[in-house]
């Protein structure tokens, strides 16, 4: 497949200049999928350019091991045909306020269970800035098994992804673009036997990496855990997106379905309402300010004989100071 090099100043920029030049023969061929995506999240037309445009790089010598490694996850999210998640604005903020906990007992049993291998998910727009003030709006996620190479290899729409060995037995990697065409990836191995979590602290790619750099991929690297943790262990509002919630809230609204063929993602949302807690003023525990009680993740045995092990959120919860 032809690759197709564009040098702009920002990320939206690069996806116009792709999309005038005609883009490349994977992206006419993925922009037929035709997603209808909320409008408060990224566009099928600019994500299927960055896809596109990116995809095919994980075989290109003046590429850095960073810009590989992020396009063959991309590739392979393409081969796979692997779903489009959209994160909901309330449930990334409650993620935001939940403590992850012990991350070598969670993927102990998180290894065991993870329902998919292969997706991409899509965070609500300005919902997070990285250190280089772009705005993060899509994670690229996958999950590499060394008992399962044909999840990370396949051949389709004219790329050929093939397997990347790793040194451990399952690895987790996440990547992204962010609106100042900033790419960020990281990601971490595990060992099914002891379940302790690797990550060896260097950089992949040619830029130096700073602390705030450290941090802000921690946060991704946070976020990403607890959307498979939400996925494997929760199984609540995986409900798909419908035509209603992509359309414009003011102006012209459509009132039927487009006839064209399209696709929808799927929503990753907590199917329950988000509690505020009033405490009185007269009680011991009155707030002088309202504050968020953190949440985390808790462990219990089930099951017969109580020999399995299963996560619950327990949920942070917003506190006001004000009078029930």
């Amino acid at each position: 497949m032809k690759n197709i090099t564009v040098i702009a100043d920002s990320r939206d920029s690069q996806a116009e200049a792709f999309r005038k030049m005609g883009g490349n023969e994977l992206y006419k061929i993925i922009l037929k999928r035709n997603y209808k995506i909320p409008k408060s999240y990224i566009q099928w037309r600019e994500l299927a350019a960055l896809i596109s445009l990116n995809a095919p790089l994980f075989n290109h010598p003046k590429c850095d091991l960073a810009q590989r490694f992020a396009a063959h996850r991309m590739a392979l999210w393409v081969v796979k045909d692997a779903p489009i998640y959209c994160l909901d604005s309330q449930l990334l903020q409650q993620f935001q306020q939940t403590d992850i906990g012990d991350e070598n007992l969670i993927f102990r049993d998180l290894i065991s269970q993870i329902p998919l291998y292969s997706m991409m998910l899509l965070l609500p727009s300005k919902s997070i800035m990285s250190p280089d003030g772009g705005y993060v709006d899509f994670l690229n996620i996958h999950c590499s098994d060394i008992r399962h190479p044909e999840w990370s290899q396949g051949e389709k729409y004219g790329i050929s992804p093939h397997f990347l060995k790793h040194e451990h037995d399952i690895s987790f990697h996440f990547g992204c673009i962010d609106t100042k065409a900033t790419l960020w990836f990281s990601g971490w191995g595990v060992n099914e036997d002891d379940g302790v979590i690797h990550q060896k602290p260097i950089s992949y790619g040619s830029a130096k990496v700073n602390t705030k750099d450290n941090s802000f991929v921690r946060e991704l690297r946070s976020l990403t855990m607890q959307c498979l943790m939400f996925l494997t262990f929760e199984r609540s509002g995986n409900d798909d997106v419908t035509f209603k919630e992509t359309i414009n809230s003011t102006g012209f609204r459509p009132s039927k379905e487009p006839k064209e063929k399209c696709l929808y993602p799927r929503w990753l949302r907590d199917s329950e309402k988000h509690q505020t807690r009033h405490i009185g003023e007269n009680t011991s525990h009155a707030s002088p300010t309202p504050h968020w009680r953190r949440g985390h993740w808790r462990r219990a045995a089930v099951g017969k004989g109580r020999l399995h092990r299963r996560w619950n959120w327990i949920k942070p919860t917003f506190v006001t100071g004000s009078l029930e």
